[in-house]
């Protein structure tokens, strides 16, 4: 018999080993994982100039009809190029959704009687996890076919806020260089709305249109240069949430600006787990846990047990900070800081940037949770807001918390070195250090 006390670890996957999967943390692959998809730039390529001919020169001259051949060749390239390009994307994107979950490749297994796992990497290789219980009165339902349903729910939402995939909606959006209103999708339109709010609370701090940034750095990293003051003024002009408004009473929005590029590595994993938790509701499922990277839910009952979620230690990869527990529903969110720095000419630098200025964070924050134990802040909320945080610092970050009423907790280097921990009152009511920080 196992003794089911379900404990999840926000984090890296690491050798910890008590009844859990670490779980890697949730800004950290992401970011790593766009750098490997390259860097956006687009090459023109250079005109054919037109070859001088005189009256006298005929197609099958020497070198009329040698040039006339070559591009005749080029073209036959282009085009033969073009129709590959289109066949690889009708493969990939033009099966039906039944087609498309019957692709998908994953494990599950049985943990106990009515309690199943199912696990996958996706978004570039990021661990994720589902659990759940099948009720007694549901114990025809096959737990395979549910478990396509979700992974398909993951890549659903996936192939809509990744920015590198040219048929995405990110993609798409980024793509209209135009001040006028543009249709949205209603996951779309949710993650925007949900953005400006955490825009407008967090004072700038949360911005969904850093691509830009993200950018530049990327190439610093590449060409180990630090962007220069005008680089980054210049990039900065590209930046930012107030340039996007929403069109009243429709599913739009418009630019007040051609060029704003969105990126939404900092909200849409957590959007990801609400989306997943809905179905699993839609098809009466009341007891499960979804886990995406750092972004973890449980909802119903563990049996007997609380849900126990695992911090990471934010310089010990294999050990635990603290521990937060509940007997029911429980939504966390985990911005680390602390690991992939990025290394320009010498100097470290954090890989989360402020919208503000550009530059990537200055304050020693090196983890922050994020923390809801009722229904009034969803995932992505918890999500963003982490990130926000980071941005913020501390002081700052914990009463933006306190203004969405969530709980947060901080961990900082401080002066002497050592790790400081600071947060809200009410994540104290549901957190317990662990062990190894109390060695």
């Amino acid at each position: 018999m196992i003794n089911f006390h379900w404990f999840e670890v926000a984090g890296k996957p690491s050798a910890v080993n008590r009844c859990c999967q670490t779980i890697d943390n949730h800004a950290e692959s992401a970011d790593n994982a766009c750098k490997k998809d390259g860097t956006g730039e687009t090459k023109k390529l250079d005109r054919i100039k037109p070859m001088k001919t005189t009256p006298t020169t005929r197609f099958g001259d020497e070198y009329g009809g040698a040039s006339c051949l070559i591009i005749a060749i080029i073209l036959i390239l282009i085009v033969s190029a073009g129709l590959f390009t289109l066949q690889s994307y009708l493969i990939n994107h033009n099966d039906s959704p039944e087609t498309a979950a019957e692709k998908i490749v994953f494990d599950l297994k049985e943990l106990r009687p009515g309690w199943w796992e199912t696990s996958n990497l996706i978004y570039f290789d990021i661990p994720a996890r589902v659990v759940f219980r099948l009720p007694e009165e549901k114990r025809d339902v096959d737990p395979e076919t549910l478990s396509r349903k979700i992974w398909a729910e993951f890549e659903r939402i996936g192939d809509i806020f990744n920015p590198f995939d040219p048929a995405s909606e990110a993609a798409r959006l980024n793509r209209e260089n135009t001040r006028g209103t543009i249709p949205v999708s209603k996951e779309m339109h949710e993650v925007l709305m949900l953005s400006k709010k955490l825009w407008d609370a967090s004072d700038g701090a949360f911005d969904p249109t850093m691509l830009p940034v993200k950018r530049l750095w990327e190439q610093a990293v590449q060409s180990q240069q630090i962007p220069s003051n005008r680089d980054i003024m210049r990039t900065l002009s590209r930046v930012g949430f107030e340039q996007v408004e929403k069109v009243k009473d429709r599913r739009e929005i418009r630019r007040k600006t051609g060029h704003i590029e969105f990126d939404f590595g900092g909200i849409a994993k957590g959007y990801a787990v609400d989306r997943v938790a809905a179905l699993l509701r839609e098809h009466d499922i009341f007891a499960a846990l979804v886990a995406l990277s750092g972004e973890i839910r449980t909802f119903g009952k563990n049996n007997d047990s609380p849900w126990r979620i695992g911090i990471q230690h934010p310089l010990k990869m294999n050990d635990l900070w603290g521990i937060v527990s509940s007997e029911t529903d429980i939504r966390v969110s985990t911005s680390g800081n602390y690991r992939q720095p990025l290394i320009i000419a010498g100097h470290e630098f954090y890989h989360i940037f402020d919208p503000r200025t550009a530059r990537p964070v200055a304050e020693k924050i090196l983890g922050v949770t994020t923390l809801c134990s009722s229904q009034k802040a969803s995932n992505a909320l918890l999500d963003g807001a982490a990130t926000a945080i980071v941005v913020m610092g501390s002081e700052s970050g914990l009463k933006f918390a306190n203004r969405l009423g969530i709980e947060a907790l901080v961990l900082k280097r401080s002066r002497d070195g050592r790790i400081e921990e600071i947060m809200t009152d009410g994540f104290k009511r549901l957190y317990e250090p662990s062990p190894q920080q109390m060695e």
